[in-house]
Parts: structure tokens; sequence; C-alpha cells
């Protein structure tokens, strides 16, 4: 691996914080360098600190930032995953929505290939309580390799993991050496690619019932996941929700949501006016 000196490192980190919000501290040193070594010989750059000037300042900058959108994401994900933040969400929590209106709208903030988005259509299409044209979800990405992915809807076994039998034969159909997923199901979602640091995006997305953000936080420095939560909070209806994954947390992080606990999943409204509070099934 190329060598690099510490203003340069310390120059490179700040540069993809400032335009993805990930964070490397000085112990993902290592992996940061590992990640984009491979971009910098395909650029033909012999040194980092070259590479560095050219995010920086060259006019051609923009076609290699969108190319690090995917090499610096992490996209695991699989169907159905957090399965007790879904059951929340079909039980008290979908009620909720249909009480204010017959209409529900959701947001896979962080989408990746799919999978969670999907997984959220045919949650709520299994309650029986909404019709199919009655629901949209919004999907979500800042990487374009992960969005063609999931515009194909087309998923091998490691996706799978977590899916039911009845449910695999339900809602995909075997081609190939995996499943694609049912028309009926891809056609309540729509993608499109969206950096979580453009607040003005963001709120102009809205507004949602509820955001799903998962295991997205953690890569954030604790400024720029308040920055994201708070311009969350602009998307959502008054009262909307947002998940987050289990080892993420609003404590001491922003007072504009309240925590509503659950026996096996914990979830976060949006405060306001005329809001009633009450806890999740």
């Amino acid at each position: 691996m190329l060598d690099i000196s510490d203003l340069e490192f310390t120059t490179l980190r700040d540069l993809v914080r400032e335009r993805f919000g990930i964070w490397y501290d000085d112990q993902k040193r290592f992996l940061l360098l590992s990640r984009l070594s491979t971009r910098v010989a395909k650029r033909g750059f012999e040194t980092f600190g070259a590479y560095v000037r050219y995010l920086k300042d060259d006019p051609r900058r923009e076609e290699e930032w969108t190319d690090l959108a995917s090499v610096l994401s992490n996209n695991e994900t699989y169907f159905f995953r957090e399965r007790a933040q879904l059951k929340a969400l079909a039980a008290g929590i979908l009620d909720e929505f249909l009480q204010r209106s017959p209409r529900v709208r959701l947001w896979s903030a962080a989408c990746s290939s799919g999978e969670e988005a999907f997984s959220l259509a045919m949650t709520l299409i299994e309650t029986g309580k909404i019709a199919d044209p009655m629901l949209s979800i919004r999907a979500t990405d800042i990487s374009p390799r992960v969005l063609d992915l999931a515009e194909k809807g087309y998923y091998r076994a490691l996706s799978f993991r977590a899916t039911e039998a009845p449910m695999l034969h339900r809602w995909f159909r075997a081609q190939g050496d995996g499943f694609a997923i049912d028309d009926r199901v891809k056609k309540l979602v729509s993608f499109g690619r969206l950096n979580l640091l453009d607040s003005a995006r963001v709120a102009a997305e809205g507004p949602f019932d509820a955001i799903f953000c998962r295991n997205v936080l953690i890569y954030f420095d604790k400024p720029t996941q308040k920055r994201v939560v708070e311009s969350f909070a602009k998307a959502l209806r008054p009262g909307g929700y947002l998940f987050l994954g289990h080892a993420e947390s609003l404590f001491h992080l922003t007072d504009l949501y309240e925590p509503i606990i659950g026996p096996d999943a914990i979830v976060y409204r949006l405060k306001g006016e005329g809001v009633k509070l009450r806890g999740i099934a």
C-alpha cells in the first residue's frame, strides 16, 4: 500500500466526512486507505497526496466522488432484518397512521440494494389493513451501484437468511440462481439517489409517516448524527416515527423525539402538538 502522511490522511478523511458524513478515526486509518488504494491506482496516481489534490481541486472530481459513494458505503443488508421493528410497525403503529389518514408513506433512507424497502412493502401488504394504492415507499441511497441492484429486484441466497419459506414462495419467483421480487411489491417502491447530508433534499422528500434509517448513524460522528436526525424531523409528519438500528440511540443527541419502548423494540416518535404518545405492542 502507498504511504500517506498524517496531514494527507487528515485532509482525506475530512473530505470524506464533509461529503458523505462517514467518519474514519485514527483506528480506521488502514480501512480507509485499503478501500481507496484501488481508486488511486485506477486514476493513475502514484501518491495519495496527488489523489487528495485531485479530490479537492480537479474540475473532473465529481465523477470520482460518485464512484467513491459506492466504494465507501457499507451495504450489509437482508430481508426482514430486525424483525421486531417490522412487527411493531404492522401492529399498533400502522393502526395509528390509519386513524390519521388512509394513505401511508414510508422512507427507507439508506436502502442499499432494496431489501429493507421491499420488506416494508411485504410486511404492510401482509397485514391486510391497507390497500396497495394507499401505500407508497420511498427508498434512497448514496451509492449508484446498490441502487442499480435495488431497481432490478433480483436477489440471491444471502439476502434471504431471515426470510421464512412461505414469504419467499409468496413474494418471489425463482429465476436463474436467485429470485426476483413480485411485481406487486416492486411497484410500491420508488428508488432515488440522495445524500443524507443534504438537509434541503431530505426535507423535500417528505412528509413521511415513518423513516427507517437503520445501522447508518454508527458510521457518523456525533455532530453529523445530530444533523441527520434533526433534518429527518423536517421530513416527518407530526407524530411520525424514526426507526434506528439496535446499536443506535438518540440519547444525548436531540430532544426532538420521544422514545417509544416495546417488549422487543425501541423506536422514536417525533414530538408535536396534539400527539398522544403510547407504547408499542
